[in-house]
């Protein structure tokens, strides 16, 4: 089995609806995004398969579409991803980037390489200017995980995603809670645990904390280079004094 067809039995998506497979065809992203040689070349080089695995819809899915000036949501695309094996773990966020800018439609990504998952979502606004084009305003990608439970962050993970554990108010909502669980993952190594950042304030300080993690490995480089004595005990105060307060952002959290 492959591991993206286990993963959408997993969070019970393939109890709702019923699986299209349709295979997209390269070419199609090529021509809809404005693709510069090197995006081509990831596409072409790396990417085995492209397949559209389910549409959700109001008909199938029972979820209300949620439409206004900012936003369209009505309904969400889940697209497989198959990666060939050489291709870089820092090439799937541009491919992932591809995607979604040439679908205007809200669109999860799995991609899959060596039974391997990695799932990529992005939270799209209307262009005002050209109502057929997306603008992309944030996107959240999963590292990659094994299709294995005994790992406690994929299990949360999974949990959280599953189909009785997301809204179903209506599809923006149904979107958010799955981006939410993403970006969660995302996060596990900066914030030290699986957290859902439900509201504006714990998202502000996931986004500090990942802040002074990006401070400290900048101080760590220096450190490695710096010869003078005392200019290393002045640098590992500051590596101190910036791990003391991601800890403290961290209880914030709790």
């Amino acid at each position: 089995m492959m591991a993206g067809v286990a993963f959408y039995q997993m969070i019970g998506l393939d109890s709702h609806v019923r699986p299209l497979h349709k295979k997209l065809d390269k070419k199609t992203f090529y021509d809809f995004a404005d693709l510069n040689k090197k995006e081509k070349d990831y596409v072409t080089k790396y990417v085995e398969r492209i397949e559209l695995t389910y549409v959700l819809t109001p008909s199938n899915m029972n979820i209300q579409p949620f439409i206004n000036e900012e936003y369209h949501y009505e309904g969400v695309m889940f697209i497989t991803i198959r990666l060939r094996e050489e291709t870089k773990d820092s090439y799937v966020s541009t491919i992932g980037e591809i995607i979604q800018g040439a679908l205007p439609n809200p669109v999860v990504i799995v991609f899959e390489k060596q039974g391997n998952i990695q799932m990529g979502t992005c939270i799209k606004r209307r262009n005002k200017v050209d109502r057929s084009q997306a603008v992309l305003e944030q996107q959240a990608y999963t590292p990659w995980f094994p299709l294995n439970e005994t790992n406690e962050t994929v299990r949360q993970f999974i949990a959280s995603i599953h189909m009785k554990n997301v809204s179903f108010a209506h599809f923006f909502q149904f979107y958010h809670d799955i981006h939410r669980a993403v970006q969660a993952f995302q996060h596990v190594h900066a914030v030290g645990a699986f957290y859902i950042a439900a509201n504006e304030q714990s998202q502000q300080l996931i986004a500090q904390i990942k802040q002074l993690e990006t401070e400290i490995a900048a101080w760590k480089a220096k450190l490695k280079k710096e010869t003078q004595f005392n200019r290393k005990v002045e640098m590992n105060m500051n590596i101190h004094e910036l791990t003391t307060q991601i800890e403290q952002l961290k209880q914030r959290l709790k």
